[in-house]
C-alpha cells in the first residue's frame, strides 16, 4: 500500500502545471484537461490512482471479448481532469469515457450531445488518500477530429470553492451550457 500511495504522489507531481496550478481566489471555472491512457504510466496518478480499475477493464474487454491484441498499450480510455490546491490537500476531479458511460446521440445527422460517465473526486493530504467519492458526470469530448467545427470547443469545467468545500461542474456543448450537466459536489 505505502508503494502504491508514493507511485500517486510522484504521479501528481506529472500533472500539467496549468492543471495543478489553477486559480482557487479566482472563482473562474477552469477548464478540464484531456487525458489519454493508451500509453501505460507507472507515475500517472490518473491510471495509478483515479482510474486503475476502468483501464482494467478496458484491456479486458479487447483482449477477451473482442480478441484483439494490445502490444503493450491500454484499450482506449480518455479522461476529463481538473486538478486543484487547498492548503496541505490536493484535490483532483475527473470523469472518465468508458464503457460504463451513457452515451448520447451517435446517428451521423444527431446533433452532438455529452456522455454521462463516472466521476471522481480524490482527495489527498500529507501523502495520503482521504476520500475517494464516486458520481457521474458529463464528458464532451472536443478530441476528435471528426466532429462538426461548432463542436471544437466543446469541454467540461470546474469551479472550487474552497469556503463551501464544493466542486462545481458543468459542460458546454456547440456554445451553449447542457443544463442536465449542471452540478455541485461536496468534498468534504
Amino acid at each position: 500500500m505505502r508503494s502504491f500511495l508514493v507511485i500517486a504522489l510522484v504521479g501528481l507531481t506529472t500533472l500539467s502545471t496549468a492543471a495543478v496550478a489553477q486559480d482557487q481566489g479566482s472563482g473562474a471555472w477552469q477548464p478540464m484537461t484531456f487525458h489519454n491512457f493508451q500509453t501505460p504510466s507507472k507515475t500517472d496518478t490518473l491510471q495509478t490512482l483515479v482510474w486503475p480499475d476502468v483501464i482494467r477493464e478496458a484491456n479486458a474487454y479487447v483482449t477477451t471479448e473482442l480478441k484483439r491484441p494490445l502490444n503493450g498499450k491500454n484499450a482506449l480510455v480518455t479522461a476529463l481532469s481538473s486538478t486543484y490546491r487547498d492548503g496541505s490537500r490536493t484535490i483532483i476531479v475527473s470523469t472518465a469515457l468508458s464503457r460504463d458511460c451513457d452515451s448520447g446521440a451517435n446517428d451521423a445527422g444527431a446533433e452532438i450531445e455529452p456522455s454521462t460517465c463516472p466521476l471522481r473526486i480524490v482527495t489527498i493530504e500529507n501523502g495520503k488518500v482521504l476520500a475517494i467519492k464516486t458520481a457521474t458526470g458529463c464528458y464532451a469530448d472536443h478530441a476528435d477530429p471528426d466532429i462538426p467545427a461548432k463542436n471544437r470547443n466543446d469541454n467540461s469545467y470546474t469551479r472550487f470553492d474552497p469556503a463551501a468545500g464544493t466542486i462545481a461542474f458543468r459542460t458546454n456543448v456547440g456554445g451553449r451550457d447542457v443544463p442536465g450537466c449542471a452540478r455541485t459536489y461536496s468534498i468534504r
